[in-house]
């Protein structure tokens, strides 16, 4: 019952896909887990909502065998201790600037004497799990994800990836972007030759990297090149994506109906 999928799959040397949830709908989270994903990204960082609205979600998807990934608002122990208490097996902190901060991330989220998380898991009670036997295997379960958007952050990232206790170092395209001076051209040969670089770097250190593309032709290069954790949008992309195409191909064969 506590296998993270996807730590499970890094260390199988595989690649863990996954989407994001677009809203706080458990219709949503539902219609997603569904499709069969390695995780789920429940984002709570640029979200007008917090742990209560998304309560439902990581029980969901632990139902199912999908790891519950909430990225959090910002690095603070509270944030981290309600997301695994609702039942996230893998937290995401935004902003990590230094190998100081991504030690406190994984301190947030480990249980003594490997952290500092505090004592009362609630989902359990929604599951009927013991604690005798989640608590023990707890901070094993727990995958921690550092994302790396700033200049001090690609400074550090190397210090960053060594730290131990993180699994997962995280390139967002977006804010790198910001970083290097040319916001939102993600195709820029700067951001391109940084996101190129990027999973090697990590992997020298043992560990996985991960990325985020609306585009899944540019989620299967960011495989290509290594990248380990992949989101390829959410069921609301994709499903307007796959509306737009049908619709244009009905509303063709009506016009030669009509026509």
């Amino acid at each position: 019952m506590f296998e993270n999928r996807v730590k499970t799959l890094l260390a199988e040397g595989r690649t863990a896909l996954g989407v994001a949830l677009p809203d706080a709908s458990d219709l949503l989270a539902r219609f997603s887990i569904d499709c069969g994903i390695d995780f789920l990204w429940i984002d709570l960082e640029h979200r007008p909502y917090g742990p209560n609205e998304v309560r439902n979600v990581p029980i969901m998807c632990r139902q199912k065998d999908c790891v519950p990934l909430i990225r959090v608002p910002n690095l603070d122990p509270g944030h981290i201790k309600q997301s695994l208490d609702i039942g996230a097996s893998a937290i995401m902190v935004p902003q990590v600037d230094n190998a100081e901060q991504a030690r406190r991330a994984v301190e947030y989220a480990k249980y003594p004497p490997e952290g500092s998380r505090g004592v009362s898991p609630l989902w359990t009670a929604m599951m009927g799990v013991s604690w005798n036997d989640y608590l023990p295997v707890a901070n094993q379960e727990t995958c921690v994800i550092v994302q790396i958007e700033s200049p001090d952050g690609i400074r550090n990232l190397d210090e960053i990836a060594a730290v131990e206790g993180v699994d997962i170092v995280f390139a967002g395209p977006a804010d790198l972007s910001a970083s290097l001076g040319v916001i939102g051209q993600l195709g820029h040969p700067k951001v391109e030759k940084l996101l190129e670089e990027f999973p090697a770097r990590i992997a020298a250190h043992g560990k996985a990297a991960g990325i985020t593309f609306g585009s899944v032709d540019r989620c299967a290069l960011a495989i290509e090149q290594g990248y380990r954790l992949v989101n390829f949008g959410s069921v609301a992309q994709l499903g307007t994506i796959g509306i737009t195409a049908e619709l244009a191909r009905l509303r063709k064969l009506a016009d030669q109906q009509t026509g």
